[in-house]
């Protein structure tokens, strides 16, 4: 018979590792996925030696011959598995280990129906299938993350478009200089822009905030300017009138 205490001990450990692997899969961050499945796997090979120890110690022979030593050898292998997850190589490399692993722990599963004792038999099975969805989690999170860390990033458009210094309209014509900022990061700023000029220049699609300044720095006004297509403009307007 198994000890009631690494029963439950073994029980509640298997639970609280499933239910954080499915809590990974809802809130993992993207740069943190890697880290988290070398965890999953950490943990999941812990509770898999523990089940595998409490059953070699049982008087149950059908737990003690059959059911331990695959008990083992699955934490053994989830161990090597976390180690190569840990590394810097890609993770759909890692699939076949992973069909592998949710192979075995489904077979652990029906070895559970070895043992010979009734009791002993219920408490391998139900703590087998924990185990068997602590593996199948791992697997969903591995694919998720495998598919994100492939997925390449869509460039952002640019688009050519020119920004004026239309003050020759105005009552008094400046000379300008105009700094072109987003998100609170300077883009870039223009050289001296003579009145009636203009200022080509290419930026990503978005929304930027244009300062408009004297040649000495001070400045004079802001507008913003939505960059959505080509050929985009900027009008300084009348900035003294």
């Amino acid at each position: 018979m198994l000890k009631d205490r690494t029963k439950h001990l073994a029980m509640w450990k298997l639970v609280v590792v499933v239910l954080g692997l499915l809590a990974l899969q809802a809130v993992a961050d993207p740069k943190s996925d890697r880290a988290a499945i070398v965890d999953g796997a950490t943990k999941l090979s812990t509770s898999a030696a523990t089940l595998g120890k409490a059953a070699k110690a049982s008087d149950d022979r059908g737990a003690r011959k059959k059911f331990a030593p695959a008990a083992v050898e699955l934490g053994d292998d989830l161990a090597a598995f976390a180690r190569r997850a840990a590394k810097d190589v890609a993770l759909k490399s890692l699939a076949k280990d992973m069909t592998d692993l949710v192979k075995d722990a489904h077979a652990l599963v029906e070895l559970a129906d070895e043992a010979e004792d009734k009791e002993d038999r219920k408490t391998l099975r139900a703590q087998a299938v924990l185990l068997e969805q602590g593996v199948a989690g791992l697997g969903t999170q591995l694919v998720a993350a495998a598919q994100k860390e492939e997925a390449k990033p869509v460039p952002a458009k640019r688009f050519n478009g020119r920004i004026f210094n239309n003050t020759d309209k105005c009552s008094w014509g400046e000379n300008l200089k105009f700094v072109v900022s987003r998100d609170g990061q300077t883009i870039g700023t223009t050289g001296l822009v003579f009145p009636g000029k203009n200022y080509q220049t290419v930026l990503e699609e978005g929304k930027y905030l244009v300062q408009i300044l004297e040649t000495n720095g001070d400045f004079l006004a802001q507008k913003t300017v939505e960059v959505k297509a080509e050929g985009w403009q900027f009008f300084s307007g009348c900035v003294k009138d």
